[in-house]
């Protein structure tokens, strides 16, 4: 045997007994335990797999009801270690070994440490299948994953929009599991500037984000298994303005979900917001009054801009020289306000959205609606909201308004625990519950 023939045979049998590792790497699979720390539990599912020779993971956060978030899955000395960086700067971290099929050690997130367990099993199969698709909005090109369920259509549907930050679909798909599970297929897509749509979210008004809501109405409606009579629009916070005002432009949109819906215009509810977050943060009252007289003016001058009234250069230069004057106070950080006012004006879409009223809107829409809100809700005023919204349905004389407050919830529909007591993030079950059953009743699924 030649030199060459033999180097070759000795790299074939090493990479064989690669591939022999690879099958037989002990984390791949679906594992399902729980978190644990000062006795309370917080449940996660863990799927594990090999794609092009890499490993890689998800993880479902059960109890957040945040789905298939993708894991770095790295192998330790000992075992294995889930690592993901978070925007607040600790990471989350799954560190531990495999024994006689359970994957357990210590656990890491939101500052602190507990520790964590997940039994091999088998993962439930789906009730539906899923496919990435894309439409348009005139020159935006939109992209997305429906969520069909199992079965014989036509199906009902529905599109659901985003909250304020640039949103991938990603941020959707436990929401939109939450329908396909029950009959109910689901759009989610990139917003518009963000994963792979194309077009720009900062400059975009609520008109152009409703305008986006409705194409994606059209793509679904425009499918054989869909009922192209029973689709909604659904949307959380920003997407509260956004759902009912796509509902409005479209005579066609069956019905309209509207999580921690605000009432009043981006520009109030911002107000009321950092208000509330200036408090949680022991800012004292009359700090509070001075942010929010800042940010008023703030706001006076970019309705100056949006109307191009001439003088609103003079009145930059004034409110600029008042941030600048307050930049050092011990509430300026807390206010988030900005530094000073320097550079390009802001977008026109961007002062169009902040100054939308959703109010004429509420008092046309007719279809059946459902409107609902956590009780400890800081970033929209609630008690406002539902009186303005419920004023504005009568005067539609709508019939087919749903309200509900759920007791102990916030704005992201987290439950807000006792202040004495720790617990981990956990989503109030039943408000996806009484939004799902909503949708299946007044779509003649139940």
């Amino acid at each position: 045997m030649n030199t060459i023939s033999f180097v070759a045979m000795h790299l074939m049998i090493l990479t064989a007994a690669c591939f022999a590792i690879a099958a037989d790497e002990p984390i791949i699979g679906f594992w399902s335990g729980a978190v644990e720390r000062d006795g309370k539990d917080w449940r996660v599912e863990i799927t594990a797999v090999r794609e092009n020779g890499e490993l890689k993971a998800s993880i479902t956060f059960v109890d957040l009801d945040v789905a298939d978030v993708a894991f770095p899955l790295k192998r330790t000395e000992n075992g294995y270690r889930l690592e993901k960086p978070q925007p607040s700067g600790n990471p989350i971290i799954f560190d531990g070994k495999i024994d006689n099929g359970k994957f357990a050690g210590e656990w890491t997130g939101f500052g602190v440490n507990g520790t964590f367990y997940a039994n091999r099993g088998e993962k439930p199969s789906p009730k539906f299948t899923e496919a990435d698709v894309s439409f348009s909005n005139r020159d935006v090109s939109l992209a997305g994953t429906v969520l069909l369920p199992v079965g014989k259509g036509p199906f009902p549907a529905v599109v659901i929009t985003h909250g304020s930050s640039p949103n991938e679909r990603t941020a959707y798909r436990s929401w939109a599991k939450h329908f396909a599970n029950r009959g109910i297929a689901a759009l989610i897509y990139d917003k518009r500037g963000s994963g792979s749509s194309s077009g720009d979210t900062r400059s975009a008004s609520m008109e152009d984000l409703a305008a986006d809501a409705v194409a994606g109405f059209r793509y679904l409606a425009g499918r054989s298994d869909i009922d192209p009579k029973k689709i909604g629009v659904a949307g959380h916070s920003q997407g509260g303005w956004v759902a009912p005002l796509a509902a409005a432009r479209s005579k066609d949109v069956a019905f309209v979900i509207a999580s921690a819906a605000a009432g009043v215009t981006p520009a109030e509810q911002s107000i009321y917001h950092r208000a509330g977050v200036m408090r949680s943060q022991s800012m004292t009252e009359d700090e509070i009054e001075k942010a929010t007289k800042l940010r008023e003016k703030l706001y006076d001058l970019n309705r100056n801009i949006l109307k191009k009234d001439g003088r609103y250069q003079q009145m930059r230069s004034e409110v600029s020289q008042e941030l600048i004057a307050n930049s050092k106070e011990r509430w300026f950080g807390p206010a988030e306000l900005p530094p000073q006012l320097a550079g390009d004006l802001p977008p026109l879409g961007a002062l169009r959205l902040l100054f939308f009223d959703p109010v004429p809107i509420w008092e046309k829409l007719k279809v059946p609606v459902f409107v609902a809100w956590g009780e400890q809700d800081i970033v929209v005023p609630v008690t406002k909201s539902r009186r303005i919204i419920e004023q504005a349905q009568s005067k539609a004389r709508n019939k087919h308004l749903t309200i509900k407050v759920f007791p102990n919830t916030d704005h992201s529909n987290s439950i807000v625990p006792p202040t004495d007591e720790w617990d981990f993030p956990r989503v109030n079950t039943e408000l996806d519950r009484a939004m799902v059953e909503w949708t299946r009743k007044i779509t003649g699924q139940i």
